[in-house]
């Protein structure tokens, strides 16, 4: 006995009409190979084109998805029956899985537009052409996703049903998790934007065109946290909106999915509250990105001493990192050496130092390389004492900052695993 399916189905429609296969693939505004394919059930027709080949062959939905004509005495009106209801859900999730594979193209949109953006920033210095080409990769991804949404949902504009409702919701929350993942490659990509202030080197102003833009550690996380945070919103506030105008049915939840879903809400205030606690004792810790409050400094209680210091010439010393070559040393040659040392031009050069007023209260040369600035005490004291930080201060200063965030990481590392492992044990299954 012949096993009644779609395709044979199509195919005796097709062929008691009279019609080819391209006639009926031009009818459809598809290819004569997928009628062949729908025809040997290598493949099925999307959802949305059910309708148009039941009118095509004057047969109902039902008739064509149960692969063969309603039983005579059954109502042309009547419902479903559970053969047609099976294959309409089989469509549903080759439709869903299409559309999920799609997805993905939109996704790998927007990760090469990350790349592209990261690499011109790190490799080629070029923030902001970085920016605008990452920008068209996430544009072409949104587009890309909206017209697979669009193809997704028109397929079952006039069906109802759990599972077309099941449908609906999948393809919804695919969308909004590519939308959310796009949202957040690009806003990582935002800082980029900060290439178009100039910035002042030795009294000139330069345009910032042709640099990259390196954040650290805090302005990475903050970034990516107010991007993350802000997407979530946004994806929570356009599903309660879509509830509400009935276009997604709302969510049936048991008691234990109600508990999970508090328990976890309550966890993750709690982790992003003991964060923020552990970020702020670290950042203070570390003097709030200023390491030069680290550093310990040399203090002269009187101007004289501070010249004798500031005249006597004395290279830098680094720690951790390799020390940079001066500009000094490319731009000039040394004027003469002492003890060794070279002297250049600009280490010849007065300074001086200024009350508020810009009254000089102390002239000297400026010959000791290691001094990076300095601090003059209250003006109740004469700006006395005058404290002086070294290259070599300000590098320990920076490992000691280091040593500290390596501690907190651990801290955050911790708290994120505890969290984890609460919620885990007290959810219920």
């Amino acid at each position: 006995m012949e096993k009644k399916t779609m395709g044979s189905f199509l195919a005796a429609l097709r062929r008691a009409n009279g019609m080819t296969q391209k006639e009926l693939a031009e009818r459809l505004n598809v290819s004569d190979k997928s009628v062949s394919r729908w025809e040997r059930d290598d493949g099925a027709p999307d959802l949305a084109l059910i309708p148009v080949i039941a009118e095509v062959f004057g047969v109902t939905c039902d008739e064509l998805l149960r692969g063969e004509r309603a039983a005579a005495g059954e109502e042309q009106g009547a419902q479903s029956t559970p053969k047609g209801e099976q294959q309409k859900k089989h469509l549903l999730a080759a439709s869903l899985s299409r559309f999920r594979s799609r997805c993905c193209i939109a996704l790998a949109c927007s990760f090469g537009g990350f790349l592209v953006a990261m690499a011109f920033n790190s490799a080629l210095e070029r923030a902001l052409l970085g920016f605008f080409l990452g920008a068209v990769f996430f544009v072409a991804a949104a587009a890309v996703e909206t017209v697979q949404l669009n193809a997704a949902l028109l397929a079952i504009h006039d069906e109802e049903g759990e599972n077309v409702d099941a449908f609906r919701r999948a393809v919804v929350r695919g969308a909004e998790r590519t939308y959310g993942a796009a949202w957040v490659l690009f806003a990582c990509t935002l800082p980029l934007l900060l290439a178009f202030h100039p910035v002042t080197v030795n009294g000139f102003t330069l345009s910032r065109t042709g640099v990259g833009i390196s954040l650290d550690f805090w302005q990475a996380a903050l970034v990516l946290l107010t991007a993350l945070v802000t997407g979530v919103l946004a994806v929570r506030l356009v599903e309660r909106r879509l509830v509400k105008k009935r276009f997604l049915p709302p969510e049936e939840k048991t008691e234990a999915q109600r508990k999970n879903n508090r328990l976890l809400r309550t966890t993750a205030l709690t982790l992003c509250a003991a964060l923020a606690l552990s970020a702020f004792i670290n950042r203070a810790l570390v003097g709030f990105g200023d390491t030069r409050r680290l550093a310990e400094g040399t203090e002269f209680t009187d101007f004289d001493s501070f010249v004798r210091y500031m005249r006597k010439p004395v290279e830098p010393i680094y720690y951790g990192d390799t020390a940079p070559a001066p500009d000094t040393a490319v731009a000039e040659s040394p004027l003469y050496y002492e003890n060794d040392t070279p002297i250049y031009r600009s280490q010849t050069e007065g300074a001086t130092i200024e009350d508020d007023n810009g009254n000089v209260l102390c002239n000297f040369i400026w010959r000791n390389r290691s001094v990076v600035f300095w601090r003059t005490g209250p003006k109740a004291d004469g700006y006395l004492p005058v404290t002086v930080y070294t290259q070599e201060a300000m590098s320990l200063a920076q490992q000691k900052a280091k040593h500290i965030n390596m501690v907190f990481y651990g801290v955050y590392a911790v708290e994120a695993v505890a969290a984890a492992a609460y919620y885990l044990r007290k959810r219920e299954k």
